[in-house]
């Protein structure tokens, strides 16, 4: 019996863990999964390609036009947090200073705050928001991550692929389109490690 004491804490004693911080845009090959790697590439190739096209570098010379996104769509087979991937985007488009957004998830909140000023009575009327003054979209941002996988006793490979698009909401045209691929390959050990 002490001696399996012994050997566990032998074992305890010889793992300790250690935390530091690093730099979140190094490239992370710890897995074969969508990762910040994979979303700051994703992020920044959207981004790139929308600022970059010459219709939309003529459409944003004179004024910012004001889009909402879509949520975007995970068409993968794994969890993949979407919302990071569209805030990350929208951050990068906003610091552009080409484009404005209206926030779609916040208009609930937002109707919600509106009705109580305004029905309420219970908030002093030359202090409440005036309605009817907010500023439509005219542009959705929208997209799809898909993936594609392939295995063998020793390999993995796995095919990333971000589309999204830029519609104007009053034609209906799709006036930007752009893909961003992403591909990795695992490879097992000799040794099967």
């Amino acid at each position: 019996m002490s001696a399996i004491v012994c050997a566990a804490l032998s074992i305890t004693a010889c793992s300790s863990s250690k935390v530091q911080y690093t730099n979140p845009n190094d490239v992370n090959t710890t897995s074969i999964d969508f990762n910040q790697t994979d979303l700051q590439q994703v992020a920044s190739g959207m981004v790139q390609s929308l600022l970059t096209f010459q219709p939309i570098v003529e459409l944003t010379a004179q004024h910012r036009p004001v889009v909402f996104v879509d949520h975007l769509k995970n068409m993968t087979d794994e969890h993949i947090d979407m919302g990071a991937i569209n805030d990350t985007i929208t951050t990068k488009l906003i610091q552009s200073g080409k484009f404005r957004f209206v926030d779609m998830d916040a208009v609930a909140a937002v109707t919600k705050q509106l009705d109580y000023q305004k029905g309420s009575g219970l908030v002093d009327p030359s202090s409440a928001i005036n309605v009817g003054h907010q500023i439509g979209a005219q542009f959705m941002l929208y997209g799809t991550l898909t993936n594609m996988v392939q295995k063998t006793s020793k390999v993995t490979d796995v095919y990333f692929l971000m589309t999204m698009k830029l519609m104007n909401l009053e034609t209906g045209i799709i006036e930007w389109q752009g893909q961003k691929q992403i591909r990795k390959v695992k490879t097992k050990s000799t040794f099967g490690f």
